[in-house]
């Protein structure tokens, strides 16, 4: 091989970071500053002779990317810094090993792979720092490998369609911070993106769509946008895009969808489904009766199109969905219930565990595993096959209870189509309320699995559902910097606390995400309002993202214009003893980042009451859990999962408790219909009252038909008990169809 030398003049005009710690991200498993002063330099020199020249070709585009921004010039002869590489020949078992050095004269880096050496050069790239017209290193040793096989990032490209070019640019930013899995939803109801050769109506009718949902599905009336809307990857492109991401040390994870969100499939070839109706290409998101039939033919198209997939894809796992498939058309198809009779199942469940069980065994064949959403459990789990655990943590337990390899994905934590902040000033997405210190939060290994099994927990996936992401601006929005907090999840053994993080984030990695140009998201950055109970009402107060105190602006917008505006300080508080309820419009100032945030606040008589919870809510849908539903705020459309609570256990029963006896004429009580999420209204609710908490008189019972439900009271009491009928089960043809629905419950207006 040609000699190479790698020349990186690099500008970086980085904010100065506190040396005690790397501000490095992922965070390292050991790092350690030496002694010494700042070795200053203006140019880096990186001897990579003996690295192969895919590799090679990354580094010197990571060096574009940064030199591009700004270019570091020098009145003088460039201070070179020189970087040695060593492929190590020593046997390491962590995943990803290397060691990077510098001892204030020249920069050592020992790997153990390709993808080692770019995860050391990355880990080097963020280390240094700007001083003025020069760069500076300070000496330091450093070892590094990832705690987790499995560090992946999803991108749905069905409901939105996206280019080679933007799929590439994914790629690059996560494999920067060290992402190893892509995984490519590639086929959907809502399109089929990968050129199937032996099926082409496969693109060129289920590639694309007549009209397309405009704003939330849950949005009424719907409109639409009637433009011709799609695109697909031909195999030519794929194979690019798979050599692109390789070159990354990032392995693509095809899903093809089975055998379930099948619609542009069927719109291809409807005889693939138990009907034979054509229908086309849907336009709207959900999830549809019309699935693939279970008959021999749909098994043997579907291997066929697994064939050219695993052609395509070197990936040991290949995705093929099985989530969300109702069993309606099953239920009344002859050739299904002959499939049930002739292989001895007992119901439409083991029906598609017999499905995924042919594709499973196929895939063996092809020496291939496959991996699949937790709805592969139900039936009964295929022996060879992994799951994703995304319906909460459940699946991944049992999976791994029963050794089988899983990705945890649950959607509390990973699912960045949900809000990160207020979804009243947020871009429209699909709902859910998953902040960045959430994302921070989240381990990969759940409690519940045995200490033998913790081994089959391959690592985390973060994922990016596209029914409201239209362009790729959006999804770095959407992603960025909450996959910077994922993979502090699955890199790092010991990841430093959130505020740290947050301090690294704004001190470090944002000016590295604008010389990468991404539109990251400053959610996270916006002052929070803390509400808390006090006599006889509640406080509101302002805090910013380092917890200080910001200043709160308040305005009555229930009284006449022109009320007057109170700057109130760092915190208002409110009494509950007005007469009528009122409405203030309250904003907190935060200067660092110039943001502020606003709420809607009722001053209602039944603020800061205390509530004693007989039904205990879901704890992933319990925030501020004493004073959600007295705290004068409104859960906001759509639906943001901090502002309300959520209940699936069955019915619904807490008591209000008061300080004295008080005639209250009526109570607004709040309930969330979203059914898309499995969100369902209660059916009604019967409202109790007592003096002493032991004899309990029915004083109201009211049906619930919308979202607010008004319900007149009777009499003096201390105490009132409330008690909701919720639905057995989502009904049949619904989203989640037969499986319990949520309750989200919020404020209770009282008057």
């Amino acid at each position: 091989m040609k000699p190479v030398t790698l020349l990186f003049l690099f500008v970086c005009g980085l904010s100065h970071f506190n040396h005690a710690q790397s501000h490095v991200i992922p965070t390292p498993q050991f790092y350690e500053q030496l002694p010494g002063e700042p070795f200053k330099f203006s140019l880096l020199i990186t001897d990579i002779t003996s690295v192969p020249k895919s590799t090679s070709d990354v580094l010197f585009s990571w060096n574009n990317t940064f030199r591009n921004l700004v270019e570091k010039k020098s009145d003088s002869i460039p201070i070179a810094l020189k970087v040695r590489l060593n492929q190590t020949t020593e046997k390491h078992p962590e995943n990803d090993f290397y060691e990077l050095s510098f001892d204030g004269k020249l920069i050592n880096i020992h790997y153990t792979s390709d993808a080692s050496l770019l995860y050391a050069y990355s880990t080097l790239l963020q280390l240094i720092n700007d001083e003025g017209h020069q760069l500076s290193l300070r000496p330091f040793t450093l070892k590094d490998y990832a705690k987790f096989p499995w560090r992946g990032l999803h991108l749905d490209v069905c409901r939105h369609f996206f280019t080679v070019d933007e799929v590439k640019r994914y790629i690059d930013i996560m494999a920067f911070y060290k992402y190893n899995k892509f995984h490519w939803h590639l086929t959907d109801d809502q399109g089929w993106r990968i050129e199937i050769k032996k099926y082409p109506l496969l693109t060129e009718i289920g590639g694309y769509r007549d009209s397309t949902l405009n704003d939330h599905y849950n949005t009424s009336p719907r409109t639409w946008n009637t433009e011709h809307y799609g695109g697909f990857y031909t195999q030519a492109q794929i194979k690019d895009v798979v050599k692109y991401a390789s070159d990354r040390g990032v392995t693509i994870v095809p899903e093809i969808e089975m055998p379930g969100h099948a619609r542009a499939a069927l719109a291809a070839y409807p005889d693939l489904s138990c009907t034979g109706i054509q229908q086309p290409v849907t336009g709207l998101w959900g999830v549809f009766d019309d699935i693939f039939c279970s008959k021999e033919e749909t098994i043997s198209f579907l291997q066929d199109v697994l064939t050219e997939v695993v052609e395509l894809f070197p990936s040991e796992y290949i995705h093929i969905g099985g989530d969300e498939a109702p069993k309606t058309r099953w239920k009344t198809c002859e050739k299904c219930q002959n499939n049930m009779r002739k292989y001895q199942l007992k119901d439409e469940h083991e029906l598609q565990s017999w499905f995924i069980r042919q594709m499973d065994e196929f895939l063996t064949r092809k020496g291939r595993k496959l991996i699949g959403w937790d709805e592969i459990l139900e039936g009964g789990l295929s022996p060879n096959a992994a799951v994703m655990s995304w319906r909460g943590e459940e699946g991944g337990i049992a999976a791994a209870n029963e050794q089988h390899e899983v990705v945890m994905t649950p959607g509390s934590h990973c699912y960045f189509d949900h809000y990160q902040g207020d979804s009243q000033t947020e871009p429209l997405a699909f709902g859910g309320y998953t902040p960045l210190e959430k994302v921070y939060a989240y381990n990969p290994v759940p409690a519940g699995i045995s200490p033998d099994n913790k081994k089959y927990i391959l690592g985390a996936q973060a994922n990016l559902w596209t029914e409201y992401i239209a362009d790729f601006k959006q999804v770095e929005y959407m992603v960025y910097p909450r996959a910077l907090a994922m993979i502090q999840n699955t890199w790092s053994t010991n990841k430093p606390d959130y505020q740290s993080f947050i301090n690294t984030l704004t001190n470090r990695q944002f000016d590295l995400l604008k010389y990468w140009n991404v539109n990251y998201s400053l959610s996270f950055a916006k002052p929070v309002f803390k509400i808390t109970k006090e006599d006889q009402g509640i406080v509101i107060t302002g805090t910013s993202i380092d917890n200080n105190p910001v200043n709160i602006a308040s305005k009555c917008t229930s009284e006449k214009k022109g009320k007057e505006l109170i700057i109130m300080g760092p915190s208002i508080y409110f009494s509950r003893s007005g007469s009528d309820a009122k409405t203030y419009r309250i904003t907190a100032f935060e200067n660092k980042f110039h943001s502020s945030s606003t709420i809607n606040f009722i001053n209602h008589k039944g603020i800061g009451l205390t509530i004693e919870f007989i039904t205990p809510p879901n704890k992933r849908y319990a925030h501020n859990l004493e004073s959600t539903l007295i705290d004068g705020v409104l859960g906001a459309r759509p639906w943001n999962g901090s502002q309300w609570l959520g209940f699936n256990k069955g019915n619904v029963e807490f008591i209000v408790h008061m300080d004295e006896k008080i005639n209250y004429k009526h109570v607004t009580t709040s309930a969330l219909d979203a059914t898309t999420s499995w969100i369902h209204l209660p059916d009604s609710v019967v409202v109790y009252g007592s003096d002493e908490g032991v004899n309990w008189k029915e004083i109201a019972r009211q049906k619930v038909t919308g979202e607010q439900t008004k319900i007149a009271l009777k009499g003096k009491n201390k105490q009132l008990k409330f008690v909701y009928t919720t639905l057995d089960a989502i009904p049949e043809g619904m989203p989640g169809e037969g499986y319990k629905p949520f309750t989200f419950l919020d404020e209770l207006i009282f008057e």
